[in-house]
């Protein structure tokens, strides 16, 4: 992903044999049901919950094929694509929206595809 304006501009297929993961929208709360207050902190938090969802399922961030940002603020947008960047190196299908969240202290949430096609 090189900014949010550069996204897959054609359509990924998985074959029927091959595996498909989809990971719900993460949020920024720890395992101690605590949210940091900073929006790097949450970014972090929320792309580490996104990898371990991944590794459930024997999957890397290398197989991700779309991602679902929602930010509180448009602030927060550089943040969010430099955070998703570390974790997210090639082009993926790219979905980012400002919303409210139903946690007031939330400043995003995450949800991505990722498949594996060999």
């Amino acid at each position: 992903v090189k900014a949010v304006s550069e996204y897959l501009k054609g359509a990924v297929e998985v074959p029927h044999h091959r595996t498909l993961v989809i990971v719900g929208a993460q949020t920024p709360v720890d395992d101690k049901g605590k949210t940091p207050a900073a929006f790097t902190e949450q970014c972090r938090l929320v792309w580490a919950k996104v990898a371990d969802a991944l590794a459930e399922k024997n999957l890397e961030p290398r197989h991700i094929v779309a991602v679902e940002t929602d930010l509180t603020a448009r602030d927060h947008l550089a943040d969010a694509v430099a955070e998703q960047q570390r974790h997210v190196r090639h082009q993926v299908a790219q979905t980012v929206r400002v919303v409210g969240l139903s946690d007031e202290g939330w400043h995003l949430q995450v949800a991505v595809v990722a498949a594996r096609t060999r």
